[in-house]
């Protein structure tokens, strides 16, 4: 089964938004695409951060 998409409006300063911008042009990504990784790798690193407390 295919994931699906969906859109989402976001508000962020305008600075952050052009941070975003620059990331993703250094990174070959859409600002779309570098939003969802960061989002991805925050989430990630978060599961992992629980992992440790329990370990």
């Amino acid at each position: 089964m295919k994931p699906s998409k969906i859109t989402t409006a976001v508000r962020m300063l305008c600075t952050m938004r052009q941070k975003l911008e620059e990331r993703a042009v250094e990174n070959g990504r859409s600002l779309s695409g570098e939003i969802v990784f960061r989002l991805r790798k925050s989430l990630e690193e978060e599961v992992q951060d629980g992992q440790k407390q329990r370990a």
